[in-house]
């Protein structure tokens, strides 16, 4: 019960696929038109995610900081929830030379991305 001539109709109503149009081409060129990217941190599996868990294999996302008996997430060397001092097993990465501090302060890449420096001991908060 389909009428050809109704098919034929929305075949042309398609959008059609072919040279675009040149004024969107430099439109989409301009950086002020560009979407934004959003925030977000890389889980150890390399997927970017923004929320609680990795969309890719489910992780949680990584403490930002330390954590103290109390459960607070904290980066200071103490606690402000209930004054407790930063554990001295857990070092803190902050690179000497930019000043970029990792997502996760505990596990740095092994180069900033910042500025390109090699973490090591120096970078120890």
């Amino acid at each position: 019960g389909v009428n050809a001539a109704n098919l034929y109709q929305m075949g042309q109503q398609q959008p059609q696929m072919g040279v675009p149009n040149p004024q969107a081409v430099e439109a989409a060129k301009d950086p002020r038109n560009a979407m934004p990217v959003p925030e977000g941190w890389t889980c150890s599996c390399g997927a970017v995610n923004t929320g609680k868990f990795c969309t890719n294999c489910g992780a949680g996302k990584p403490a930002d900081g330390w954590v103290c008996a109390c459960g607070a997430v904290n980066k200071g060397k103490f606690c402000p929830n209930c004054g407790a001092k930063k554990p001295a097993g857990v070092p803190q990465y902050k690179c000497d030379k930019c000043g970029w501090e990792p997502e996760d302060p505990k596990n740095p890449p092994k180069f900033c991305p910042n500025c390109g420096d090699l973490f090591g001991d120096e970078d120890i908060k």
